[in-house]
């Protein structure tokens, strides 16, 4: 190859790796309604693609339009990536009318009338979105049995965040952020529901019966409690995370037990998860299952915020031994190791003088392992100095 030749080749490569480099960095759109059919097949983009017919998975950036699900025992996960419509009122993100086991997960669901829309919907679980700025509902359920909506931050919507009408039975819905909506979760003609452990957080009205709803569930009993209302103006004097007084919606829908702090669920690696009550911000949560270590970074929600507490909610897969809790290297201000024990969880209270803090939670050994520790370090202590000593006189 002559100079020139090489000379092109080099231009050319470098052009082309700039070509892929640029491609990279642009935003991919796809536009169009999406219809997964009930032979699990997909109609209108290739923005969606599957695995075995069972998983849907959000390929583009940015979708504009609805997707209408035709197909039941599916999973639709956004990937990280945005459904995006154009704010008209009869629109819908994700329409799962009559379907069953149906989940959409990490998907943001934006700019549409109703966010997710069910209709004679049961058994489908939404789980882990961001469904922000709709102009009627994030969430409708009409006519819809056995849902389950958690982990999902539900914000801005113009009109309610969740909407439970006609007759929707036993539905759950825990775990969500409802956030900054005129109206947090409204009811009409609703019943046997429970709706718990979620952080109802400056919605212009937090909660409302619109009708007649029967034996709705407003707390998960004691500890587990009830939801985080940022309205809520009782005290906590008992050290447990739980208001004193309930929190009223009406005569017949009552958390009994209000939290005193926003709710966190953390996963972990060993396929479990954490439940943390907190009134101080929580920076980071990490489990490490190498030495069953918990620690957490928390900093004070406000300037003037001069007292923190946490509440934690460990199963005994992650740690089943007595626990130690340090705060900066020393002990809390005030600990209770033995708030609650179920069996299968621990409950764990303690409290600090606020700053940004790092909490370690450490599991102690039991004092009868000590001895045994001791001996056995000792031990090796001994046959390493004698391993090394051997060689040390072969090599002389």
């Amino acid at each position: 190859m002559n100079k020139k030749s090489v000379l092109v080749t080099v231009f050319v490569t470098i052009l082309v790796g700039m070509l892929g480099i640029s491609f990279k960095a642009q935003r991919v759109e796809a536009s169009g309604t999406i219809y997964i059919k009930a032979d699990g097949s997909i109609e209108g983009t290739t923005s969606i693609q599957t695995a075995d017919n069972v998983t849907y998975v959000f390929t583009a950036d940015i979708i504009n339009d609805s997707i209408v699900v035709q197909r039941d025992n599916i999973i639709i996960d956004g990937n990280v990536h945005v459904l995006q419509g154009t704010g008209q009122n009869d629109s819908k993100g994700v329409d799962l009318s009559g379907r069953t086991n149906v989940t959409v997960q990490k998907a943001t669901i934006k700019a549409f009338g109703y966010g997710i829309f069910l209709n004679s919907s049961s058994y489908n679980t939404i789980s882990g979105n961001n469904i922000t700025a709709n102009n009627m509902n994030s969430i409708f359920a009409a006519y819809s049995s056995s849902n389950t909506i958690s982990g999902n931050n539900i914000t801005a919507n113009n009109l309610y965040g969740i909407a439970l009408y006609y007759y929707p039975n036993n539905n759950t819905i825990s775990g969500n952020n409802i956030t900054n909506n005129n109206l947090g979760i409204g009811l009409a003609v609703s019943n046997n529901s429970k709706i718990y452990n979620n952080n109802f957080i400056n919605n212009t009205q937090q909660a409302a019966l619109l009708s007649d709803s029967w034996n709705t569930i407003w707390d998960d009993g004691y500890p587990s409690g009830g939801n985080y209302w940022s309205d809520y103006d009782g005290t906590g004097s008992d050290p447990d995370g739980i208001g004193d007084t309930e929190y009223v919606i009406d005569s017949n829908n009552i958390d009994h037990y209000p939290l005193m702090g926003l709710f966190h669920c953390f996963d972990t690696s060993m396929g479990t998860q954490v439940n943390v009550i907190s009134n101080s911000t929580v920076e980071d949560f990490q489990y490490f299952d190498s030495n069953s270590t918990i620690v957490m970074h928390v900093s004070n929600m406000t300037s003037d915020q001069t007292f923190g507490f946490v509440r934690i909610c460990i199963p005994h897969a992650l740690i089943n031994n007595t626990y130690q809790v340090k705060i900066d290297n020393v002990e809390p201000y005030y600990v209770n190791y033995s708030l609650y024990d179920n069996g299968t969880h621990r409950w764990i209270y303690f409290s600090y003088q606020h700053s940004t803090l790092e909490i370690i939670i450490i599991p102690e050994f039991p004092s009868f392992l000590i001895l045994p520790l001791f001996m056995i370090a000792t031990l090796l202590a001994v046959l390493a100095y004698k391993r090394k000593h051997a060689l040390t006189v072969t090599r002389g």
